[in-house]
């Protein structure tokens, strides 16, 4: 009789053990997408165990490829055996780029394609023309896991031209400037949230001086050819909840460019950190850090740049430049609708900097004339069908000197 109790008791667990092995995981509503290439992103496989809280990381997974604008699951039972279906609502992700920005006397517009899902597999190609003071073209294209592998490969060809004020003796030169880049990386990732790029480019430089007369230790004309060596180091741990974002991004640049004549070799390193997080069901809170340093020569070609575009809002057009630089971005965006296709968005928002000056110290950070303040509000206009389409509007002004304002519009969130 025991042994009889004991042999039913034994086989009721390995009934219900068996009862929750998955057979099957299939996806639905895939346009473009290539299922075998999604089979990657799954944290359970076929055969495994039913489990919710796996089945909750793909899902999170595949909603992180930015290609489709949900993502949900099903479990329906076989038998004794599960099948799995992943419901998929693809974005649409072949575009035309029409984008622009512009503050007081200054706009710019870039006109397109670009394609997020190239072949089905996340395989990314952008090319563009962009008018911003002067004419520029730009390809690139990303393969970032080649045949489901680690490895992935990044191609960019870039003639980048625009109208650049340099800074000599506290008076402003503009130069006509073309850069003629092309350059490749090679990918390797390690999970689905780590990946490094390792890479390079053969550049081109030219300063034409456009401002008329002559200025102390302004050029007429500067030509070099460089070679640029570089190392990215990603860590994307962001979850994408429609258009709320939660989680943290960090990225590190590390570079080197080292001029084809006699000029010493350049170093510039800078990290970015993103910061996202919820706030109750219609707020998202948002911050960024950037943190840069760079070969520190008494020079008007230095890297970092005051821009409204790029780190302040409503500064104005590459105010300033220095060889470092602290900024800090805070939102609170806020969303007033939020229908099936569009949503609506109001933003608070404070943008702040310090440079350190070409030649100068690190005590410049701290110096008060090298510190920036702006604040202001804004809306954003978001289509959630199409991928990236979210038209941005923003006013910033100087909360020390407030007759500096500006209006900044584009595509896409500020960052």
């Amino acid at each position: 009789m025991k042994k009889l109790v004991l042999i039913t008791y034994f086989c009721s667990i390995l009934n219900v053990t068996f009862s929750q092995v998955i057979q099957e995981i299939k996806f639905e509503g895939l346009v473009n997408t290539k299922s075998n290439y999604l089979q990657q992103f799954l944290a359970i496989k076929a055969g495994d165990q039913l489990d919710s809280v796996l089945l909750s990381i793909t899902k999170q997974r595949l909603t992180n490829l930015e290609m489709f604008s949900d993502v949900k699951f099903r479990v329906e039972e076989r038998q004794s055996n599960y099948l799995v279906v992943f419901e998929c609502t693809e974005l649409y992700t072949l575009l035309p780029i029409f984008s622009f920005g512009g503050i007081e006397e200054n706009f710019w517009i870039q006109i397109g394609a670009t394609e997020v899902n190239l072949g089905g597999r996340g395989n990314k190609l952008v090319a563009y023309y962009q008018y911003y003071d002067r004419s520029s073209f730009a390809t690139h294209l990303k393969f970032d896991r080649i045949n489901q592998s680690p490895w992935g490969l990044n191609i960019n060809l870039i003639k980048w031209s625009t109208l650049e004020p340099l800074f000599f003796s506290d008076q402003t030169v503009e130069y006509e400037y073309d850069n003629y880049t092309i350059g490749t990386d090679l990918i390797r990732h390690f999970s689905f949230t780590d990946r490094i790029e390792i890479g390079g480019a053969f550049f081109t430089e030219n300063y034409l001086k456009f401002t008329e007369g002559e200025v102390d230790g302004a050029p007429e004309e500067v030509t070099k050819n460089k070679i640029l060596g570089k190392v990215t180091v990603v860590s994307n741990r962001v979850n994408y909840h429609f258009h709320y974002l939660s989680g943290i991004h960090n990225q590190l640049n590390m570079q080197t460019v080292q001029s084809l004549d006699s000029d010493p070799p350049f170093y510039i390193v800078f990290n970015d950190v993103k910061r996202f997080w919820r706030s109750g069901e219609k707020g998202n809170f948002a911050t960024r850090l950037r943190l840069g340093l760079s070969t520190n020569e008494v020079s008007p070609f230095a890297p970092f740049v005051l821009d409204s575009y790029l780190n302040i809002r409503g500064v104005g057009n590459r105010v300033d430049r220095g060889t470092g630089a602290i900024i800090l971005n805070t939102e609170y965006r806020h969303t007033f609708q939020d229908k099936e296709k569009v949503a609506i968005q109001g933003v608070l928002f404070s943008d702040s900097g310090s440079w350190r000056n070409p030649g100068g110290k690190l005590s410049d950070f701290t110096d008060d004339e090298n510190f920036v303040l702006f604040a202001g509000g804004g809306f954003r206009l978001i289509h959630k069908k199409i991928y990236n389409a979210i038209l941005r509007v923003d006013y910033g002004f100087n909360l020390q000197e407030p007759s500096v304002n500006g209006f900044v519009l584009g595509i896409g969130q500020y960052f």
